[in-house]
């Protein structure tokens, strides 16, 4: 699934697969004992997104538009989400793709 959004006049494309998890995992990963897991989608970013925390909507955004093209700066995301009329739908889109994704549906079930 690819989630499109309109920034700046121009449209970005967010992908919340296998890539997007990996990517999660490498930079928020969990630590218990020195040991780092792999746990960010369960863990950190579904929790958080229900809390609507919201740098955590700016660096998940972030990371689902990495493997696509145009690319979009951190910066542009957040002036994006500052702007944002109806943030709280936001959320909800965002997290209506990672549940219809396969790399999220299991995890938001």
């Amino acid at each position: 699934m690819i989630m499109e959004l309109m920034i700046n006049d121009k449209t970005y494309n967010f992908v919340f697969g296998v890539k997007f998890v990996r990517e999660l995992d490498k930079q928020m990963p969990i630590e218990a004992d020195g040991i780092k897991f792999g746990m960010a989608l369960a863990s950190k970013v579904v929790p958080e997104l229900k809390t609507f925390n919201i740098n955590t909507l700016a660096r998940i955004l972030y990371i689902a538009n990495r493997t696509e093209s145009p690319k979009i700066k951190q910066d542009e995301i957040d002036d994006f989400i500052d702007s944002h009329e109806d943030i709280e739908q936001l959320f909800d889109d965002v997290t209506k793709e990672l549940s219809e994704s396969n790399a999220g549906k299991l995890v938001l079930k």
